[in-house]
C-alpha cells in the first residue's frame, strides 16, 4: 500500500468513525441533494436557473411529505461569493430549510467549495455543519460524505483555488470550475470511494463529481445494460412489440453515443472499478445545477431511488419515452422522474455476498 493510499484509508476511516449518526427508523423518508452551488443571484450564479424549481420541490413535496433532508456539500459557492450575499439572495430557500431543521430533519455537510464553514463559529452559520454522516437502517449502514476527501489537494484549493475563482474567473463571467469538468478526476473520486465502500460492505452516498450514480453505475453504463436487455427481448417480441423496441433502442443508442463522446477521454478499461462483479455500493446524488433540473437520491421505507426534478419547459426527453412515469408537482411545470429504483435488501444482499 503506497503512502497516498494509506493516508486516504486513514482519512476515510476517521470520517466513518466520527460521523454524525442518524437512525430514522422503519418509516424513514430521506432525500440527499448535493452541489447546489448557491451564489448571489447574478449572472455567474450557477444555481439561479434551478432556484425556483428547487424551492417549489422543497416546499410542495419534501416538506409536505415530512422527509429528512441531507445537504451533502458544496451547497454554498463560497469560492466565488460571500455567505452574507448568498443567504440574502436565497432567503426563501433558507427559510424552507429552517422548517426541516425545526423538526430535527436537516443534516448539512460540507464540500470543498464550502469547506470554510467548518472554520466559522456556530453563531455565524445558518445551520450547523458536519463532515460526514452515518445512516443506520436496521443492520444496513449508509455512509454520506461529499467526496472531495478522496483528494489530498483540498488545502491547495482552499488557498489558491478560492482566489482564482473569486478574483479572476468570476469578474470574467466564466462559470464554476469543479472536478465534474474532468473525466479522469471524476473516475478517480469514484474508484477510491467505491473501493472503500466495498471493503467496509456499506452503501456510500457522495456528490462532488456532479455525475449521478446508482448501484455504482453511471448513466452511460446503465444504458449499456438497458440496450442489452432490449436486444435480448427483440427476437421473441411480436411485430408491434418489435417496432416499439426499435424506437426505444434508437433513442437509447443516440443518448449512449452522446454520453460516450462527452466522456471520450476516459479509457474503456476504467469503466469498472475493480476485477470481478461490480458491487452496488456507490451512489451519487448528482447536482442542483443541471441544464434541465436537479437530481437527488431518495431513501424511502427500504427503497432507494435516483430522482430527477425537471422543468417541462426545458426538456421533453422523459415524457415520450417508455419506462418513465413523470409525476407533476401540483399545477406547476415541474415534474419528478424516477430514473432508477431498487430495494435496499437486494442492494445489500449483493454487497455482502459478492464482495
Amino acid at each position: 500500500m503506497d503512502m497516498l493510499t494509506h493516508t486516504l484509508q486513514r482519512k476515510l476511516d476517521r470520517l466513518l468513525r466520527t460521523a454524525r449518526e442518524l437512525a430514522p427508523g422503519a418509516d424513514h423518508r430521506l432525500v440527499v441533494f448535493s452541489d447546489l452551488h448557491l451564489g448571489d443571484g447574478g449572472a455567474s450564479d450557477d444555481f439561479k436557473k434551478n432556484g425556483d424549481l428547487f424551492l417549489a420541490v422543497m416546499r410542495s413535496y419534501y416538506l409536505e411529505k415530512k422527509f429528512t433532508l441531507v445537504l451533502n456539500g458544496d451547497i454554498e459557492e463560497l469560492a466565488r461569493f460571500r455567505l452574507k450575499r448568498i443567504t440574502a439572495r436565497w432567503a426563501e430557500v433558507y427559510r424552507a430549510w429552517a422548517e426541516f431543521a425545526a423538526r430535527g430533519a436537516l443534516v448539512k455537510l460540507v464540500g470543498n467549495h464550502d469547506l470554510g464553514l467548518l472554520r466559522r463559529g456556530r453563531r455565524d452559520l445558518p445551520f450547523p455543519v458536519v463532515e460526514s454522516l452515518k445512516i443506520r437502517l436496521g443492520d444496513k449502514l449508509l455512509f454520506v460524505m461529499h467526496g472531495h476527501q478522496t483528494s489530498n489537494l483540498n488545502w491547495a484549493f482552499q488557498t489558491f483555488g478560492i482566489l482564482f475563482l473569486r478574483w479572476l474567473l468570476r469578474p470574467l463571467g466564466i462559470g464554476n470550475y469543479t472536478v465534474a469538468r474532468s473525466s479522469r478526476r471524476r473516475f478517480n473520486v469514484e474508484k477510491r470511494m467505491y473501493g472503500f465502500a466495498r471493503e467496509k460492505k456499506i452503501m456510500a452516498l457522495i456528490g462532488h463529481t456532479h455525475r449521478p450514480l446508482f448501484e455504482s453505475l453511471s448513466r452511460l453504463e446503465s444504458l449499456k445494460v438497458e440496450i442489452e436487455n432490449l436486444c435480448r427481448r427483440y427476437p421473441r417480441a411480436a411485430a408491434a412489440g418489435k417496432r416499439g423496441l426499435e424506437r426505444q433502442l434508437a433513442r437509447l443508442k443516440a443518448e449512449f453515443v452522446k454520453l460516450q463522446q462527452r466522456d471520450r477521454r476516459v479509457r474503456n478499461s476504467e469503466n469498472l472499478y475493480h476485477d470481478g462483479p461490480l458491487l452496488p455500493c456507490l451512489f451519487n446524488s448528482g447536482c442542483g445545477i443541471g441544464r434541465h433540473g436537479v437530481t437527488g437520491i431518495e431513501i424511502v421505507r427500504g427503497r432507494a431511488a435516483l430522482v430527477y426534478w425537471v422543468d417541462r419547459r426545458r426538456t421533453d426527453k422523459y415524457f415520450d419515452a417508455e419506462g418513465y412515469e413523470p409525476q407533476r408537482l401540483g399545477d406547476s411545470d415541474y415534474y419528478r422522474i424516477v430514473l432508477k429504483e431498487e430495494d435496499l435488501d437486494y442492494i445489500f444482499t449483493r454487497i455482502n455476498l459478492l464482495g
